[in-house]
């Protein structure tokens, strides 16, 4: 049995104990935050409302969705994200009504956006027309698609381009 001069020390030992464990469990998970915030590969999504389908392989994110990753912001009505059937990686994402796309000081908008992961590119479709800018100029067409790895795009049916001399010329 526990005297009664005992209890208080038994109650001071338990609490560091449990305050030691707390800060352990919080530095241990700020290290694994900031490893997260700091990996290429992180994709962070901010909506109004998300819902999961198919046991978590389609999630569907509406309302200001905004989506980040590597470098890139895509900005849309809605955002579906299609998974692996095992949900490990991300396979497809699309984006739907008002897409506009920012990489540095390269823009582009359009009505529907599809990223592919495993090809690393962006299919970007208009009604009737994509347009994208970089500094002043600006290219017109159906379909986009941007090859992100090459830091490129192609521009398909219809191309209209507006170029303007840079201004280190003048």
């Amino acid at each position: 049995m526990i005297s009664k001069n005992q209890k208080p020390l038994i109650y001071i030992g338990l609490t560091i104990f449990l305050y030691s464990l707390f800060l352990s469990v919080g530095f241990s998970q700020t290290e694994k935050d900031k490893n997260y915030k700091n990996s290429k590969n992180s994709l962070e999504i901010t909506s109004d409302r998300m819902r999961s389908e198919r046991g978590g392989q389609k999630i569907i994110f509406s309302g200001n969705v905004s989506i980040k990753r590597q470098g890139i912001s895509i900005t849309s009505d809605i955002l579906e994200v299609y998974n692996t059937p095992d949900k490990k990686q991300t396979q497809e994402i699309v984006a739907i009504g008002n897409v506009k796309i920012n990489k540095g000081n390269k823009k582009a908008q359009g009505d529907r956006a599809v990223y592919l992961e495993h090809l690393q590119k962006i299919i970007l479709t208009g009604n009737p027309k994509a347009v994208a800018w970089e500094a002043d100029d600006i290219i017109e067409g159906r379909e986009m698609i941007f090859l992100i790895n090459k830091d490129r795009f192609v521009v398909n049916e219809r191309v209209r381009a507006k170029l303007f001399p840079s201004k280190k010329n003048k």
